[in-house]
């Protein structure tokens, strides 16, 4: 490896190595040459192709006050890595990129301390915008600029659980595995709990368990349970529809038949599985295994919710590991068929007492998994796909 350097106070990059040989960084930067170091600078190791350093990976995270608001661990932890091995990422939002480069924050792993840093257009970027309304609002600009300089964006953009489902329900062998769906409307949620005696109710665009309901027959009355331990009683389908549309417009709500789990001393559960893109078009396989068992509630297992983690170890019956891995890459190839550059996703599955396989959920961008062990190998698995993606796109300046 070899050194670079950034001039703290002149927020510029430069090398100290004589000679006509050019050095690049990023898209499209060549490095200046300095005879002497500033007063004030940073040094950084980057591993060499040929004459391009990195990689160098722009993480996309969504502005707050303080700078930038995301999963600060993960963040800490890719850069880490990255220095390990040659490259260096740099967290910035929406607003602070241009033609000119990044304008963000650069963890020191050696000082555990972040700095301000300007650094040229990224080789990869990485999307770890918060929301779906942050997407909404500030991605396009950043997908215009990063396809006019051919930027890859690794996780386009969060999943809607509607358009995912009719995505995975297009496959024959996925969609045998897949709850019955339909957009809220009161024909669906009357027939859906007619047939099934009852559903789930999700926010197409919502993570963590949020806005979900869980609703069942009582005789001629309806039960509603919400993941705040809430419960409410509703004379009639169309009273229920009234309460979601109170909220927000219908159509922003799914429906879903309510499936018959296999228990776990008695409460929900379910396996949330950790997947990530074995290399350049080879499929996908299971990063990690995790088991997350719902509370009293029994509405959701997700642990902000309050849901808590047991391990694989726990439970006294097993899982069928290469027909979940089967699945698994069934999936993520087919929705690649969707989203360009997809690299890593999670599932939520359930296994009935028959031993079927079901899919609850996938989510584009996983939270952090509590187990170490888990989140040891995805930040490794996400950095071998950054210098795979970056060594095969490798643009140098003239």
């Amino acid at each position: 490896m070899k050194q670079l350097f950034y001039d703290l106070s002149g927020e510029s990059w430069y090398h100290l190595n004589q000679g006509k040989e050019k050095i690049f960084l990023g898209k499209y930067f060549t490095v200046p040459y300095r005879d002497s170091h500033p007063k004030s600078y940073q040094s950084f190791h980057f591993h060499f192709e040929e004459s391009k350093a990195g990689p160098l990976v722009g993480i996309l995270a969504s502005p707050n006050k303080e700078g930038f608001i995301g999963n600060i661990g993960l963040f800490k932890r890719l850069q880490l890595s990255l220095a390990r091995k040659g490259g260096n990422s740099i967290v910035f939002t929406p607003d602070q990129l241009s033609e000119d480069g990044m304008e963000g924050f650069c963890f020191l792993p050696a000082h555990r301390n972040w700095i301000k840093m300007k650094a040229p257009l990224p080789d990869i970027i990485y999307n770890r915008l918060y929301s779906h309304e942050d997407e909404a609002e500030q991605l396009e600009q950043v997908q215009n600029l990063a396809d006019l300089y051919h930027i890859p964006i690794f996780n386009p953009c969060f999943f809607d659980k509607w358009e995912l489902y009719l995505q995975l329900k297009s496959h024959e062998e996925i969609g045998r595995h897949l709850p019955r769906t339909a957009l809220l409307s009161e024909e669906s949620l009357e027939e859906f709990l007619t047939t099934f005696g009852a559903v789930y109710i999700k926010k197409r665009k919502s993570k963590k368990g949020i806005g979900l309901a869980y609703i069942y027959s009582n005789g001629h009355s309806y039960i509603l349970k919400t993941t705040s331990a809430k419960t409410f009683l509703f004379p009639s389908i169309k009273k229920l529809v009234q309460y979601f549309g109170n909220t927000d417009s219908l159509h922003s709500f799914i429906v879903q038949e309510a499936i018959a789990t296999l228990p776990f001393e008695g409460k929900k559960f379910d396996y949330r599985i950790l997947v990530h893109a074995k290399g350049l078009s080879l499929g996908f396989d299971i990063t990690g295994i995790g088991v997350r068992v719902a509370n009293t509630q029994q509405v959701t297992t997700h642990v902000p919710a309050g849901g808590s983690i047991v391990s694989l170890e726990d439970l006294p019956f097993a899982l069928d590991i290469p027909a979940v891995r089967n699945l698994i890459n069934l999936c993520g190839k087919h929705l690649s068929t969707f989203y360009d550059n997809l690299s890593e996703f999670s599932a939520d599955i359930g296994l009935t007492p028959d031993g079927k396989l079901f899919l609850f959920e996938l989510n584009a961008k996983p939270m952090d998994f509590d187990e170490p062990a888990i989140k040891k190998a995805s930040t490794e698995k996400l950095i071998d796909l950054f210098i795979g993606k970056s060594n095969k796109i490798k643009d140098f300046s003239v």
